[in-house]
């Protein structure tokens, strides 16, 4: 006969003792207790959510989405069914002809004559008719000349004077590489984007010039020296008043974060190497008194510069509103779907100004129309409010609420930062070749050289013709050679 089975543990507890008012208590304990676990879920769910949403944003940031470069999309093999229509090869229709009819100018004209039949070796006749000609443009086998100038040592009896004859244009005392030959070599440095190694390679194996890295490095602060003065007068003219694009990007000068600043003008860019990236660098690049237009974007520095009036960048924002159109939330893609049509009217006012559908009038009399047209978006969220990303650029909207349809009252104003970003691109692209600076003069040549080359750019000139310009004209051999 199996043992008794030993009771479990029971409550001490006598109903028929502790009445009604003890269960209504145990129960309303208990939906308290639910109440709350409910809530808890709730905010569980939510930052569930949240935290989905930034994980989501993180992992699918693309250039078309966020500020990041193409260059960080990674290859990804296009959907068939999501291919833009290709547009037509060639000109477009009226496009005016640029075909080549030679080059303007003949050094050398040889007649290759037939002399014998190549068939059965007989003698041939020439033909009136049929003569074919061909102008070919060749590298010579001595691409660079090596001069050598005496200079014997004179003294005039008359007034005690004794000295050299002075040396040609573009040849600096006790240098061996002239001023061409130096432009030349600037313009692979920071116009073709080689690196020092591949720059003396170039020299040696086909121009022929044997390039030691002392001298290269003399060639590089011999252009240091030769563009300050143009420098100058570059950056005294984008303090002018003006509409100005202003953006910045970083740059490392032996391994520690700096920051290249840039100011755009028509006729001229600046580039300035700084080490912070706050107002202050903006104020010493456009003046602590600027009366012109400053085009930017949202980074604070910007905010205490003075202008006469400030744009924002549209591009930056469009990014961001694009990103909310997939998002989870029904809240962020509202925003962002009654917001793009503000934009475009705004956007195709200012085209149809510059195409001359509208007049200067008619397009300024937009501009209270459609800030009121955004106003009403950023008054009237869905469900009386709106997801935290629609809500952080309505946020921004408000806060820069002047400075952001300034292209409409201002029609030589653009509604993005491009330009500067365009300025900016070159630099960028040699940062991933150099690595950065080394010394402080390698970091300003950074900034005075792409400064030179993007003006150049802008008036339509020859870099190469006017560096030797600016290298011949500067009065100054090339520095010695610091290795600090």
């Amino acid at each position: 006969m199996k043992p008794p089975r030993p009771e479990p543990n029971r409550p001490e507890i006598a109903p028929e003792e502790q009445g009604a008012k003890y269960w209504y208590e145990r129960y309303c304990e208990q939906l308290a207790e639910t109440e709350q676990l409910k809530r808890r879920v709730k905010e569980l769910e939510e930052q569930f959510e949240s935290f989905n949403e930034k994980l989501r944003k993180l992992s699918g940031r693309t250039s078309k989405t966020s500020s990041q470069p193409p260059s960080s999309d990674g290859p990804k093999k296009p959907n068939r069914n999501q291919r833009k229509p290709q547009r037509k090869r060639g000109p477009k229709y009226n496009h005016p002809g640029t075909t080549r009819n030679g080059f303007g100018r003949i050094d050398h004209a040889e007649l290759l004559d037939v002399q014998t039949c190549p068939i059965c070796g007989g003698a041939v006749e020439r033909q009136p008719q049929g003569t074919q000609r061909q102008q070919v443009a060749e590298l010579v086998p001595n691409l660079v000349e090596v001069w050598e100038y005496e200079r014997p040592l004179y003294r005039c009896p008359a007034c005690e004077w004794q000295g050299y004859q002075e040396l040609p244009l573009g040849i600096r005392e006790g240098f061996s590489y002239g001023g061409r030959l130096s432009s030349v070599v600037g313009w692979l440095g920071y116009g073709g984007n080689l690196s020092w190694s591949k720059q003396r390679y170039v020299v040696e194996s086909i121009f022929g010039i044997p390039m030691s890295q002392g001298s290269l490095a003399k060639v590089h602060q011999w252009f240091c020296a030769a563009l300050q003065p143009a420098y100058t007068q570059w950056w005294s003219w984008i303090q002018q008043p003006g509409v100005r694009c202003v953006d910045e990007t970083s740059y490392r000068l032996n391994g520690v974060n700096h920051w290249i600043w840039i100011a755009t003008a028509p006729e001229c860019c600046v580039l300035f190497f700084a080490p912070t990236r706050s107002s202050a660098e903006v104020k010493t690049l456009l003046g602590e008194d600027f009366t012109g237009i400053l085009s930017s974007d949202c980074w604070s520095a910007y905010g205490p510069q003075s202008a006469v009036a400030k744009q924002k960048c549209w591009a930056h924002l469009e990014r961001e509103l694009k990103a909310l159109t997939t998002s989870r939330f029904p809240e962020n893609r509202e925003f962002a779907h009654r917001v793009f049509p503000i934009i475009h009217t705004a956007r195709q006012a200012h085209r149809d100004y510059h195409q001359g559908q509208l007049s200067l009038t008619e397009l300024q009399a937009l501009r209270p129309i459609i800030e009121a047209e955004l106003a009403d978006v950023l008054k009237h969220p869905l469900q009386g409010r709106w997801a935290a990303d629609a809500q952080g650029l309505a946020n921004r909207f408000r806060r820069h609420w002047s400075d952001w349809f300034t292209f409409i009252s201002n029609p030589e104003v653009n509604p993005d930062n491009n330009d500067a970003e365009r300025g900016l691109r070159p630099v960028v692209i040699h940062r991933k070749v150099a690595g950065g600076a080394r010394s402080d003069w390698g970091a300003q040549l950074v900034a005075m050289m792409f400064s030179f080359l993007e003006s150049m750019r802008r008036q339509g000139k020859n870099a190469v013709d006017h560096l030797f310009e600016l290298i011949a004209s500067s009065g100054c051999s090339p520095p010695a050679l610091s290795l600090g």
